[in-house]
C-alpha cells in the first residue's frame, strides 16, 4: 500500500519533449494528408453528433474536503457540451463516443492565461488503450498507415487490442452512456481524481434504427422533448501502485475507490438544429488545460496534450481557408 506523500505524485520521462515534437509533427502530417484541401478538422472525434447548451451545477452539502476549485461553493454555471464520436465518420460502426464539457465564467487562477472555463474531456471507455505518449505515437501510426502495418500493430500488442475491442459500442444515445476522463487531475494540493460523467436516469429507452447519423438523430429527438440530467462525480486517488498517475491504460477500481457526486450536468430541451449551431460547434476548442490550478491536469498524458493541443489549435486555424 502506498503512502500519502506517494498520491498525485508525477514521474516525467526524459524523453518527454521529444517524443511530444514527434507527436505534433505526425498530427500535422496526417492532418494535411486527410485534407489536402479545405479546412482542416480535428484528428480525433472529428465528427460531432451535435453541440449543446447546458447548466452545470455544483451541488450543495458537499463534505468540506470537496470544496476545492470550481466545487469550492454551490452554484450552477452555464456550459457548452460536444457529442462526438472519436475516429468513426459514420454512426453504424462501433466506436468510442467522447463528451467534452466547457463549464463558462469560471473565476480563479486559470492555468490558461486568458481563459475563464473550466474543460473536461471525457470517454466512453474508462482507460485508453496505452499507458504513455510514446506508445500512442506508435499506435497511431500503425492506425494511420492502415493494412499490413495496422494488423501487425494488434497482432503483437494484446491488451491494446483487448482494450479496443472492449470500448467499441454502439449506444442508443448518447445520453445514455457513462464517461471518464481515463487520465488524472488534481483536487487540491496532494489529491488526484479521475471524472466521471453519467445519467442520473438508468431507464430504458427504445433502440434506434442504426443509421450513419443514428446518434445525431436520437440527440436531436430527446431534448426536443425532455431534459436530461447527469451526474459529475470524482474518484479518489487510493493507491499509487494500483491506480496510477502515468498509465492510461490501468483503471482506477470504484470497488476500491467509489465514485462521489460533486455536481450535476443539466441538458434542458432545446433544438440542437438552430441556425449557425453546427458552426459554432466545430470552431470550439476543448483543452483540459483550460482549468483552475487546483485541477491540474496530471500524467504523461496530460502534459503532452498541453503541447499538442495549442500546437494543433494554431495548426488548424492557420489553414482554415485552402484551395
Amino acid at each position: 500500500m502506498s503512502g500519502p506523500l506517494d498520491l498525485a505524485r508525477e514521474a516525467v520521462s526524459p524523453d518527454e519533449q521529444s517524443v511530444t515534437a514527434d507527436f505534433i509533427a505526425f498530427l500535422k502530417a496526417a492532418s494535411a494528408a486527410r485534407h489536402p484541401t479545405g479546412t482542416i478538422r480535428r484528428f480525433n472525434q472529428t465528427r460531432a453528433s451535435g453541440c449543446v447548451e447546458a447548466e452545470f451545477t455544483v451541488v450543495t452539502g458537499l463534505a468540506d474536503e470537496l470544496k476545492v476549485g470550481l466545487f469550492q461553493h454551490p452554484r450552477s454555471y452555464n456550459a457548452w457540451i460536444r457529442f462526438a464520436n472519436a475516429t468513426t465518420m459514420s454512426d453504424r460502426e462501433k466506436d468510442v463516443r467522447g463528451m467534452s464539457i466547457k463549464v463558462r465564467d469560471v473565476r480563479g487562477d486559470n492555468l490558461t492565461r486568458g481563459t475563464d472555463v473550466q474543460d473536461f474531456v471525457l470517454n466512453s471507455h474508462p482507460v485508453m488503450m496505452v499507458p504513455g505518449p510514446r506508445e500512442f505515437l506508435e499506435l497511431l501510426r500503425a492506425v494511420e498507415a492502415g493494412g499490413w502495418q495496422r494488423a501487425r500493430y494488434f497482432l503483437t500488442h494484446p491488451r491494446a487490442t483487448r482494450i479496443a475491442f472492449a470500448s467499441r459500442q454502439q449506444p442508443s444515445c448518447h445520453l445514455d452512456i457513462p464517461y471518464w476522463s481515463t487520465t488524472p487531475y488534481l483536487f487540491g494540493d496532494g489529491r488526484a481524481v479521475k471524472y466521471i460523467v453519467g445519467p442520473v436516469s438508468h431507464a430504458e429507452h427504445r433502440r434506434p434504427t442504426v443509421t450513419d447519423t443514428y446518434l445525431h438523430d436520437e440527440l436531436r429527438r430527446r431534448l426536443s422533448t425532455e431534459d436530461v440530467a447527469l451526474d459529475f462525480c470524482v474518484q479518489f486517488q487510493r493507491d499509487a501502485r494500483t491506480m496510477p498517475i502515468e498509465d492510461a491504460s490501468v483503471e482506477w477500481s470504484e470497488r476500491e475507490s467509489p465514485y462521489v457526486r460533486v455536481a450535476e450536468v443539466r441538458i434542458p430541451r432545446q433544438s440542437i438544429d438552430v441556425p449557425g449551431r453546427d458552426l459554432v460547434c466545430e470552431r470550439t476548442s476543448f483543452n483540459p488545460w483550460h482549468s483552475l490550478a487546483a485541477h491540474r491536469p496530471l500524467g504523461a498524458m496530460n502534459r503532452v496534450r498541453r503541447e499538442i493541443y495549442h500546437a494543433m489549435q494554431q495548426f488548424r486555424e492557420s489553414n482554415t481557408v485552402r484551395t
